[in-house]
Order: C-alpha cells, then structure tokens, then sequence
C-alpha cells in the first residue's frame, strides 16, 4: 500500500511540476527573462527529470521489474545534479545578468 501511495505522490508532484513549468514558460515568454525566472525555470527543469525518472523507477519497483534499492541508487546519485545548478547559479549569473 505504501509503494502504491508514494507512486501516487510522485505522479501528483509530476503533475504539479508540469503545470509549474507551463507557467513559467508563458511567464518569462510574455515579460521577458529575469535572473530569477531562469534559476527557478533550470530548477524546475532538473525536477522533472528527477520526478519522471523516479516515477518510472517507482513503476518499475510496483511491477517487480526494478529492484527497491534502484530508487534510492537513483535519487542518491542525481543529487551532484541539484548542486551543480546551484553552483552554475551563483557563479555564473552574475555575469550572465551583469551584477557587480
């Protein structure tokens, strides 16, 4: 029941990630691109590769295809992801954007 929930919860957060994203698109397309609506765009973007990927893998566990610890081997090893767009947010938007 559990495994069930969490594929319920993951499918949920790609939907809710999908509809975010849509938004933003048509946001930054109609007023323009800020600093701010790039990192949140990138964010996000990376997000739904993570949420679908987990999803699957989800699915996977669900139909007896995927062993358990594949998940976990999976959100472990996209974390470098996360913080490598955090660091290309902080060192280099600043000169993308021209801060001083």
């Amino acid at each position: 029941m559990f495994d069930r929930l969490q594929l319920g919860l993951v499918t949920a957060a790609l939907l809710t990630d999908a509809v975010m994203l849509a938004a933003m698109v048509s946001r930054t397309a109609e007023y323009g691109a800020s600093p701010n609506k790039v990192a949140a765009l990138g964010l996000n973007v990376v997000l739904l590769v993570n949420l679908l990927r987990a999803a699957w893998l989800q699915l996977g566990y669900l139909r007896g295809t995927v062993r358990a610890g594949a998940l976990e081997r999976w959100q472990t090893a996209y974390l470098p992801v996360f913080a490598a767009w955090a660091v290309l947010v902080v060192v280099l938007f600043g000169p993308l954007f021209g801060f001083e």
